[in-house]
């Protein structure tokens, strides 16, 4: 089979029938892994983009082999060279540690890559936790890529990245679910659990090496038989399943560990995936009907939307995703030129990713304390670090966690010591926000308000020109819209154009708002200004 390789496309010149998956290596390391049954073997050559997540690591030399992933024959390979950069092509991450891309096209370590004291104790974490669970009176049991590695082979699948485990509800409603899965979480966080919550029923549980980087994690997810009488696993598993097929657990071995599985389990690897479970797939893609998706969401809320997408941002960047410079300058650059008339003591700067916008505004005023939130754990660790090397003692920078999409947002100021009135900020955060999350954003500007503080933010009124859900930076919102949403929340929105930063794309528009509640007098006098601008009051 001949094949081919670019910057842009890997292309296949056959495909046999039979070829369910096929592995791409470099160097023989697999990279990636795609589902090919959809493939029509008339339409050759078949060309393949390279993920995005992938992109920046082709560079340098290197052999590309692609294999059946379910044989592992190498089914054809070509020697490339994707520059001139005198190296071999590579794809591991900061410790070495090589990375493939996963089910969410983001690159990862696989379970193969881990090795096998890692997955000894993954299955031992996984043993522990169904019994903790089994204590707490909800009998756990693996579902999803666990249940399929031991049903299929006995053994972890090499190309997953965790385990999975659920827990049977006796409940059949949404509300009694989401308040028992709450109350499970606060019993694993008190057993000594770090907890990542997706939603209130997907629990993501963190274990760290010494230095403190995460080496691996488990899921747990709520299982339920709602009143109509179809199983429910969120985020991905609904549909048809007699009790019988769930319930007693039957035992499914790995790697000589007994763990509870479902009393059928191939009718419940077949709700999860499909009919053909039992073919290794490793590119499989899990594709969450829009009915399934939107009902879980609407249940159980979505708290993780691109927090990945900013972890890996500010994890890769040198300029910690470029908050402070760049596209979002002329932001930052009102932002403290407005920061320098309030008059709160405190100064809260929501989305404050690595922290620069955030020391700047705490500069702009003698004495002002800043606060700067977000849901990166990257973006907060940049910023920490950084703010150690500039302290200043005037002007204290602090630095939390807080998810806008979690009503627990709202109560950030509160526990990070804020007393009285505060101001509240956000630069080009509004825009890169799914609605729900600005839900919280508009309620933390008008406790700002109501506090006796000051609410600005900025965001671009046009989208990129090569804008993708992916990607948030390249989303915008219209005036109209953000007119209409304060409204909703009793607040009255004053738009300001401004000026493009130095370099940055004029055509996205970007905007900086002041915030009002709805029942104060606009001001009669514009305040003076650096920055050229026109006022609207909508």
């Amino acid at each position: 089979m001949n094949l081919d390789a670019s910057t842009q496309l890997l292309t296949v010149a056959e495909i046999s029938p039979s070829t369910a998956s096929i592995d791409v290596c470099f160097d023989g390391a697999r990279v990636w892994s795609i589902d090919v049954r959809d493939e029509d073997p008339s339409t050759a050559p078949h060309a393949f983009a390279w993920p995005d997540a992938l992109r920046p690591h082709l560079t340098g030399r290197t052999r590309v082999s692609v294999h059946d992933s379910a044989t592992g024959a190498e089914l054809g390979a070509v020697a490339v060279a994707f520059d001139a950069a005198p190296v071999r092509t590579s794809v591991v991450d900061a410790s070495g540690s090589p990375l493939v891309i996963n089910k969410w096209g983001r690159l990862g370590v696989a379970l193969e890559a881990m090795g096998a004291a890692t997955q000894r104790l993954i299955l031992d974490r996984t043993y522990e936790l169904i019994a903790l669970l089994d204590r707490i009176g909800l009998p756990g049991f693996i579902v999803g890529g666990t249940l399929l590695g031991g049903v299929r082979t006995g053994k972890l699948l090499p190309h997953d990245d965790d385990a999975d485990i659920a827990y049977l509800s006796a409940h059949s409603s949404p509300v009694d679910v989401a308040v028992e899965a709450f109350a499970v979480g606060a019993q694993l966080a008190e057993a000594g659990y770090e907890i990542r919550r997706h939603s209130a029923t997907h629990m993501q549980l963190l274990f760290r090496d010494d230095a403190g980087a995460i080496l691996h994690y488990i899921d747990v997810f709520a299982a339920f038989f709602s009143a109509d009488g179809l199983i429910n696993q969120p985020f991905h598993v609904r549909g048809e399943l007699r009790r019988d097929e769930l319930l007693p657990f039957s035992t499914v071995e790995i790697d000589g560990t007994g763990l509870p599985a479902p009393a059928d389990p191939a009718a419940w690897l077949t709700i999860n995936y499909d009919a053909n479970w039992r073919t290794p797939i490793p590119g499989y893609v899990l594709d969450t009907p829009e009915e399934t998706r939107r009902r879980f969401e609407n249940w159980f809320g979505a708290f993780n939307l691109h927090r990945e997408f900013w972890d890996e941002r500010f994890a890769g960047e040198a300029n910690g995703g470029g908050r402070a410079a760049g596209a979002w300058e002329s932001g930052a650059a009102w932002l403290v030129e407005e920061a320098t008339a309030f008059t709160a003591p405190t100064l809260v700067d929501l989305g404050s990713g690595d922290g620069a916008v955030t020391r700047r505004l705490a500069a702009a005023g003698a004495g002002r304390r800043a606060l700067g939130l977000d849901f990166s754990e990257m973006a907060l660790a940049r910023a920490r670090a950084a703010s150690d090397d500039d302290d200043d003692a005037a002007n204290p920078v602090s630095f939390a966690h807080a998810n806008l999409y979690r009503l627990t947002a709202l109560a950030a100021p509160t526990a990070n010591g804020v007393a009285g009135a505060f101001d509240a900020v956000a630069n080009h955060l509004f825009e890169q926000l799914g609605h729900r999350g600005r839900e919280q954003g508009w309620r933390l500007l008008r406790m700002a308000l109501r506090s006796g503080g000051s609410a600005r933010f900025t965001f671009n009124a046009h989208h990129a020109p090569d804008v993708t859900f992916e990607d948030p930076t390249g989303w915008h919102l219209a005036e109209r819209e953000l007119a209409a949403e304060a409204a909703h929340y009793g607040l009255r929105a004053e738009f300001v154009p401004l000026e493009p930063a130095a370099g940055s794309d004029p055509t996205r528009s970007p905007v900086g708002v002041r915030v009002h509640l709805a029942g104060d007098p606009a001001p009669s006098t514009p305040r003076q200004s650096t920055t050229p601008e026109t006022r609207r009051h909508v």
